[in-house]
């Protein structure tokens, strides 16, 4: 497949989305940016614009290199299908979008796009940096939108195709190791030009996302050219981590020799089809190298520290910071009792407390202190997920309270109730929409917390403070340590990982790149 015209359509089909044939969906304004002319369409009350191409299709001659800025379009691009999510495996993408290799590409609601100044803030998807996009239902931005903000929503490249490390085997600027999370550099860029044509101001932008898209929106903290392009963030769940060259190195030679390609061959690389790096995913997922995951963005001369270390090394002190995790990060079902042990979860966090020898049998003393309901098997798997998740996300928001001159919020997403549960991504439900997998879509009490999360997080976005009116948020500082426990009744808790803290000692204070984590 090769480069498409973006004048008539806006890219691939969403088969059976319930983006397509809506009876209640008129077309939206015409509107003209620096990229090209754009009509959209308006559904109920927001406008949108989806699959709207931000850089060439990274394949071909720029496949394995940074992304290129799209050339602009003659005529008017309609923006009324979700445009082609990248290459990634077929049993782990929605079977709602197509796969395409003009796959960079985004989308965007607003309440108005004759408006102006209004908050950006734009969604960084998960997805273990293997599948996912930016156009799964679950995103749709329209909630946001009614709130006053511009929603932006986006593709990246995954897996191989954005984090194998081929700069040795090929060339320099070939394979950095990061192409996703200049992916993400390139959407910001996009905006800084044009997003004022929907209505939002480019001065104001916030970043957020949850688990690995957590990861890439810190690495871009950690990224020095991506300064000045966002102005907050909102890493949710964020299980920080980077590979080194020296094992990014050994994946690549690992790749390389499992295609029969030779150093220096780049050309016969770039035309391997993806699903065929896609499918040697497993293997590279046993190697030693590979943990705590293979594809992760690499410390280079891009991206200089470690994301964990981001605010201790100076980096991102400027930005708003707003960031917390779930009460179970281990799990990403309503069962916390449910335990995979071969995963890179378990390896990644057991990793974590051996470099730091951590005294084990103290820390699941203290968790069962905390919560007593809990068997022997469900503490574990509490405590393995808050090393996975909640100890890094904690260790940036300290650096960030500590040097920062932007402001730092924290919360904890507990469960409350019987109908939310607070595994990971249980979060999710601040978008408000049916195929949320926090809580069935007829739980009003999950709707009522999301649509609080939603305010408080659009708040954060237009003025740097998630509080609202009947719920006040105090900074987080490294002596009270204010947390906002959201649930049905959001209450302030302070030093609710205290214990934990004096115990896993070293992961919390020391650096994590020397570490070797």
């Amino acid at each position: 497949m090769r480069r498409r015209d973006f004048i008539i359509s806006a890219g691939a089909l969403v088969t059976g989305s319930i983006l397509g044939g809506c009876s209640n969906t008129r077309p939206g304004a015409i509107v003209r940016t620096q990229a090209g002319t754009i009509q959209g369409e308006i559904s109920a009350d927001v406008h949108r614009f989806l699959g709207i191409p931000y850089a060439e299709p990274p394949f071909g001659a720029l496949r394995f290199k940074a992304p290129e800025r799209r050339k602009s379009w003659d005529g008017v691009l309609v923006a009324d299908k979700y445009g082609a999510i990248c290459p990634q495996p077929a049993a782990a993408s929605s079977g709602l979008l197509a796969q395409g290799e003009d796959c960079l590409n985004l989308n965007i609601w607003t309440p108005d796009p004759s408006a102006t100044n209004l908050p950006v803030m734009v969604w960084v998807h998960g997805g273990d940096q293997l599948p996912g996009s930016g156009s799964q239902p679950l995103y749709d931005g329209s909630q946001f939108a009614r709130e006053g903000v511009v929603l932006v929503t986006c593709n990246r490249r995954l897996g191989a195709e954005s984090y194998l490390y081929l700069e040795s085997a090929m060339q320099q600027g070939v394979g950095p190791g990061n192409l996703g999370v200049l992916d993400q550099m390139q959407v910001l860029l996009w905006i800084q030009e044009n997003i004022a044509a929907f209505g939002g101001d480019a001065g104001n932008v916030t970043l957020f996302g949850q688990a690995d898209g957590a990861v890439t929106l810190q690495a871009l903290v950690a990224t020095p050219a991506a300064r000045g392009l966002a102005h907050r963030v909102i890493p949710q769940s964020g299980a920080y981590a980077a590979q080194r060259p020296e094992s990014a190195q050994l994946i690549a030679d690992f790749v390389l020799k499992q295609l029969g390609i030779k150093a220096g061959d780049l050309g016969a690389l770039q035309a391997v089809p993806s699903a065929q790096l896609t499918a040697l995913y497993p293997s590279v997922r046993k190697l030693q190298q590979a943990a705590p995951q293979p594809y992760l963005p690499v410390i280079s001369e891009s991206m200089p520290v470690h994301p964990a270390d981001a605010a201790h090394a100076g980096f991102g002190l400027e930005l708003d910071y707003l960031t917390g995790t779930c009460a179970d990060e281990w799990v990403n079902a309503p069962d916390i009792a449910t335990t995979v042990k071969d995963t890179h979860i378990r390896q990644h966090a057991e990793r974590i407390l051996a470099t730091a020898a951590v005294d084990r049998q103290r820390l699941i003393s203290t968790y069962r202190e905390q919560r007593p309901n809990l068997s022997p098997e469900q503490i574990e798997t509490v405590m393995l997920g808050d090393v996975w998740a909640r100890l890094p996300t904690l260790r940036v928001a300290q650096g960030h309270a500590l040097r920062g001159s932007g402001k730092t919020y924290c919360y904890y997403f507990a469960e409350t109730a019987p109908a939310i549960s607070a595994a990971r991504g249980s979060d999710l439900i601040i978008f408000g929409n049916d195929r949320s997998v926090a809580a069935e879509p007829s739980s009003a009490a999950a709707a009522e917390v999301g649509a609080l999360m939603r305010r408080a997080w659009c708040n954060f976005a237009r003025n740097g403070d998630p509080s609202l009116p009947d719920a006040p948020w105090p900074e987080y500082n490294n002596k009270q340590q204010s947390t906002m426990r959201i649930g049905p009744q959001p209450t302030i808790i302070e030093r609710p990982f205290a214990e934990q803290s004096r115990i896993l000692g070293a992961v919390m204070a020391n650096n994590w790149q020397s570490m070797g984590l």
